[in-house]
Protein backbone atom coordinates (compact mmCIF):
# COMPACT_ATOMS: atom_id res chain seq x y z
CA UNK A 1 0.00 0.00 0.00
CA UNK A 2 1.34 3.46 -0.76
CA UNK A 3 2.13 5.76 1.87
CA UNK A 4 -0.27 9.09 2.56
CA UNK A 5 0.97 12.00 0.18
CA UNK A 6 0.28 14.04 3.50
CA UNK A 7 3.45 12.26 4.74
CA UNK A 8 5.10 14.86 2.77
CA UNK A 9 3.07 17.90 2.75
CA UNK A 10 2.56 17.87 6.56
CA UNK A 11 6.60 17.23 7.35
CA UNK A 12 7.17 21.59 7.78
CA UNK A 13 4.22 21.54 10.80
CA UNK A 14 5.21 21.63 13.67
CA UNK A 15 3.86 19.01 16.00
CA UNK A 16 3.17 21.30 18.89
CA UNK A 17 1.08 23.27 16.25
CA UNK A 18 -0.62 20.23 15.18
CA UNK A 19 -1.86 19.33 18.95
CA UNK A 20 -2.26 23.02 19.49
CA UNK A 21 -5.23 22.85 16.69
CA UNK A 22 -6.42 19.79 18.19
CA UNK A 23 -7.32 21.52 21.50
CA UNK A 24 -8.77 25.09 20.17
CA UNK A 25 -8.96 24.76 16.66
CA UNK A 26 -12.23 24.53 13.96
CA UNK A 27 -12.55 26.06 10.68
CA UNK A 28 -15.67 28.12 9.99
CA UNK A 29 -17.54 26.12 6.91
CA UNK A 30 -19.92 28.53 4.57
CA UNK A 31 -23.50 27.42 5.24
CA UNK A 32 -26.54 28.49 4.09
CA UNK A 33 -27.68 31.16 7.16
CA UNK A 34 -31.57 30.43 6.28
CA UNK A 35 -31.24 26.69 6.76
CA UNK A 36 -30.92 25.75 10.42
CA UNK A 37 -30.14 23.96 12.94
CA UNK A 38 -26.68 25.20 12.96
CA UNK A 39 -24.19 22.42 12.01
CA UNK A 40 -20.31 23.10 14.15
CA UNK A 41 -17.48 21.27 12.19
CA UNK A 42 -15.64 18.72 14.58
CA UNK A 43 -13.39 17.27 12.36
CA UNK A 44 -12.89 18.68 9.19
CA UNK A 45 -9.68 18.79 6.06
CA UNK A 46 -9.10 20.40 2.66
CA UNK A 47 -8.37 18.00 0.47
CA UNK A 48 -6.97 20.12 -2.08
CA UNK A 49 -3.45 21.62 -2.18
CA UNK A 50 -3.56 24.33 -4.24
CA UNK A 51 -7.19 25.81 -4.50
CA UNK A 52 -9.63 25.42 -1.35
CA UNK A 53 -12.35 24.15 -2.86
CA UNK A 54 -12.70 20.35 -2.06
CA UNK A 55 -12.43 19.15 1.95
CA UNK A 56 -13.77 16.47 4.47
CA UNK A 57 -16.03 17.51 6.60
CA UNK A 58 -17.61 15.99 10.13
CA UNK A 59 -20.11 17.74 11.54
CA UNK A 60 -22.51 17.29 14.39
CA UNK A 61 -25.97 19.45 15.95
CA UNK A 62 -25.04 21.39 19.31
CA UNK A 63 -27.67 20.51 21.89
CA UNK A 64 -26.29 22.73 24.89
CA UNK A 65 -22.51 23.48 25.52
CA UNK A 66 -20.01 20.29 24.94
CA UNK A 67 -22.97 18.21 23.89
CA UNK A 68 -23.63 16.98 20.19
CA UNK A 69 -25.66 14.68 18.05
CA UNK A 70 -27.46 13.78 15.10
CA UNK A 71 -23.62 13.60 13.55
CA UNK A 72 -22.68 13.84 9.71
CA UNK A 73 -19.82 13.22 7.47
CA UNK A 74 -19.75 14.65 4.23
CA UNK A 75 -17.43 14.58 1.18
CA UNK A 76 -17.64 17.89 -0.85
CA UNK A 77 -16.10 19.26 -3.82
CA UNK A 78 -16.49 22.35 -6.35
CA UNK A 79 -16.47 24.92 -3.10
CA UNK A 80 -19.73 23.08 -1.40
CA UNK A 81 -21.73 23.03 -4.62
CA UNK A 82 -21.21 19.32 -4.60
CA UNK A 83 -21.82 16.73 -2.11
CA UNK A 84 -19.72 13.63 -3.40
CA UNK A 85 -20.53 11.30 -0.38
CA UNK A 86 -22.48 12.02 2.45
CA UNK A 87 -23.65 9.01 5.79
CA UNK A 88 -25.55 8.80 7.63
CA UNK A 89 -29.10 8.77 5.53
CA UNK A 90 -32.24 9.40 7.61
CA UNK A 91 -33.73 7.27 10.41
CA UNK A 92 -30.25 6.14 11.64
CA UNK A 93 -28.46 6.65 15.05
CA UNK A 94 -25.45 8.62 14.74
CA UNK A 95 -24.41 8.09 18.14
CA UNK A 96 -24.24 4.10 17.52
CA UNK A 97 -23.29 4.81 13.22
CA UNK A 98 -19.61 6.15 14.26
CA UNK A 99 -17.13 4.68 16.16
CA UNK A 100 -13.96 6.40 18.07
CA UNK A 101 -10.66 5.19 18.95
CA UNK A 102 -7.34 6.93 19.91
CA UNK A 103 -3.82 5.87 20.42
CA UNK A 104 -0.83 6.82 21.12
CA UNK A 105 2.97 5.44 20.46
CA UNK A 106 6.44 6.28 18.71
CA UNK A 107 4.69 6.90 15.63
CA UNK A 108 2.31 9.40 16.45
CA UNK A 109 -0.63 10.36 18.12
CA UNK A 110 -3.87 8.94 16.18
CA UNK A 111 -7.37 9.35 16.22
CA UNK A 112 -10.10 7.43 14.17
CA UNK A 113 -13.40 7.26 13.08
CA UNK A 114 -15.02 4.26 11.39
CA UNK A 115 -18.06 3.53 10.14
CA UNK A 116 -19.69 0.93 7.81
CA UNK A 117 -22.27 1.85 4.60
CA UNK A 118 -22.64 -1.08 1.84
CA UNK A 119 -20.59 -3.09 3.11
CA UNK A 120 -17.51 -1.03 2.98
CA UNK A 121 -15.51 0.42 6.25
CA UNK A 122 -14.68 3.90 5.87
CA UNK A 123 -12.12 5.56 8.37
CA UNK A 124 -11.66 9.25 8.64
CA UNK A 125 -8.65 9.69 10.69
CA UNK A 126 -5.09 12.06 11.41
CA UNK A 127 -2.34 11.10 12.70
CA UNK A 128 0.01 13.49 14.74
CA UNK A 129 3.53 12.46 14.09
CA UNK A 130 6.48 13.67 16.61
CA UNK A 131 9.69 14.87 15.59
CA UNK A 132 12.57 12.22 14.95
CA UNK A 133 14.79 12.60 17.62
CA UNK A 134 17.61 11.56 15.21
CA UNK A 135 16.88 14.10 12.35
CA UNK A 136 18.60 17.42 13.29
CA UNK A 137 15.54 20.14 13.04
CA UNK A 138 13.07 17.74 12.30
CA UNK A 139 9.62 19.41 13.06
CA UNK A 140 7.65 16.16 13.06
CA UNK A 141 4.52 15.77 10.86
CA UNK A 142 1.30 13.90 10.21
CA UNK A 143 -0.99 12.45 7.37
CA UNK A 144 -4.81 12.37 7.60
CA UNK A 145 -7.66 11.49 5.42
CA UNK A 146 -10.71 9.36 4.61
CA UNK A 147 -9.61 5.09 3.63
CA UNK A 148 -12.40 3.10 2.48
CA UNK A 149 -11.52 -0.98 2.21
CA UNK A 150 -13.36 -3.63 2.49
CA UNK A 151 -12.61 -7.71 3.86
CA UNK A 152 -9.29 -5.93 3.68
CA UNK A 153 -8.35 -4.78 0.52
CA UNK A 154 -8.10 -0.79 -0.02
CA UNK A 155 -10.93 0.66 -2.38
CA UNK A 156 -9.99 4.27 -1.75
CA UNK A 157 -7.90 7.13 -0.44
CA UNK A 158 -8.94 10.78 -0.17
CA UNK A 159 -5.62 12.40 1.44
CA UNK A 160 -5.82 15.71 3.29
CA UNK A 161 -3.82 18.46 1.67
CA UNK A 162 -3.60 20.33 4.99
CA UNK A 163 -3.49 19.77 8.62
CA UNK A 164 -7.02 19.27 10.46
CA UNK A 165 -9.12 20.46 12.94
CA UNK A 166 -10.56 18.35 15.51
CA UNK A 167 -12.52 18.76 18.67
CA UNK A 168 -11.66 15.30 20.39
CA UNK A 169 -13.31 15.44 23.09
CA UNK A 170 -16.46 16.15 21.71
CA UNK A 171 -16.19 13.48 18.98
CA UNK A 172 -15.46 11.49 21.82
CA UNK A 173 -18.56 11.89 24.06
CA UNK A 174 -20.81 12.06 20.99
CA UNK A 175 -20.39 8.40 18.95
CA UNK A 176 -19.67 5.30 20.37
CA UNK A 177 -16.41 3.29 20.90
CA UNK A 178 -15.01 1.26 18.29
CA UNK A 179 -14.21 -1.92 19.45
CA UNK A 180 -12.64 -3.40 17.26
CA UNK A 181 -9.41 -2.51 17.25
CA UNK A 182 -6.17 -4.00 19.03
CA UNK A 183 -6.84 -2.34 22.92
CA UNK A 184 -10.98 -2.69 23.10
CA UNK A 185 -12.54 0.11 25.37
CA UNK A 186 -8.99 1.20 26.33
CA UNK A 187 -8.88 3.05 23.12
CA UNK A 188 -11.36 5.51 23.92
CA UNK A 189 -11.57 6.58 27.64
CA UNK A 190 -10.74 10.41 27.69
CA UNK A 191 -7.01 9.83 27.54
CA UNK A 192 -5.57 7.64 24.57
CA UNK A 193 -4.17 4.02 24.97
CA UNK A 194 -0.14 3.52 24.70
CA UNK A 195 0.05 1.56 21.67
CA UNK A 196 2.02 -1.80 22.52
CA UNK A 197 2.64 -2.79 18.98
CA UNK A 198 4.12 -0.74 16.47
CA UNK A 199 1.90 1.20 14.03
CA UNK A 200 2.07 0.51 10.31
CA UNK A 201 1.47 3.88 8.44
CA UNK A 202 0.91 2.86 5.32
CA UNK A 203 -1.91 0.44 6.41
CA UNK A 204 -3.90 3.34 8.45
CA UNK A 205 -7.34 2.93 8.33
CA UNK A 206 -7.60 -0.54 6.66
CA UNK A 207 -10.16 -3.33 8.13
CA UNK A 208 -9.47 -6.80 7.63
Amino acid sequence: MRVPQTLALFKALSFASVLALVAFGAPVLAEDEQDPPYRPTLFSCGTDPEQDRSFLNLSAIELDYNSYTDLRFERIEDDGDRVVYSFPGEGIDTKTAFLFSHSDGPEGYLVSVRWVDGGRNYVYYSLAIPPDPDVEDDAGGGAAGLVISQDGQLIDQVDCAERPYMFISYMRDAMSCDTDNPYGLAACEEYSVKRETPLDVETIGIVP
